[in-house]
């Protein structure tokens, strides 16, 4: 608002607000930040600072495929060391001993191609795969000492590990 003369008496505030609707008044920018209190609709609020964007937390993500069922989605996560998921490798190493079969299915009357002791390594010629038979995850596996190639559970039934990636 001006007088005749040009003087200035008063001016648009740009550090007061009002709600539009009812909103939280928050500890801090983050959307799981503290709510403070409840801002009711038509409430005046006075700005300590313009108002800037806030940015959410920077998140990571992988589409994936689940073995056991086949479902599509996405893996998201924050960025950090601690990562829940790794790059999978195509070395395992025997942490108990188990035998290695000739085909994927696990049956009981399957004969084993050869036993893997612990501490053999592996490389990996195939899979993980479910073994619709059992249940279990497998992996077809593949030595270079004397070329045998065959399945091997990598679990016991109580979560014991048989094999591990290296």
């Amino acid at each position: 608002l001006t007088g005749n003369q040009g003087t200035t008496y008063v001016e648009l505030s740009d550090c007061h607000f009002v709600a539009d609707k009812a909103l939280a008044l928050r500890a801090g920018a983050a959307r799981d930040a503290e709510a403070l209190q409840q801002v009711t609709a038509g409430e005046v609020l006075a700005g300590l600072e313009p108002p800037k964007e806030v940015r959410p937390a920077q998140r990571l993500g992988a589409r994936a495929r689940a073995l056991e069922d086949g479902k599509v989605g996405w893996i998201v996560f924050a960025p950090g060391p601690k990562a829940p998921i790794k790059p999978w490798k195509t070395k395992y190493v025997c942490k108990a001993s188990v035998d290695i079969t000739a085909t994927l299915a696990l049956r009981p009357d399957a004969a084993a191609v050869r036993r893997a002791e612990v501490g053999e390594a592996f490389n990996v010629a195939e899979g993980p795969a479910v073994d619709k038979v059992s249940g279990r995850r497998r992996v077809c596996l593949a030595t270079a000492e004397d070329g045998v190639v065959g399945w091997a559970t990598l679990r016991a039934e109580d979560g014991t590990p048989f094999l591990e990636t290296a």
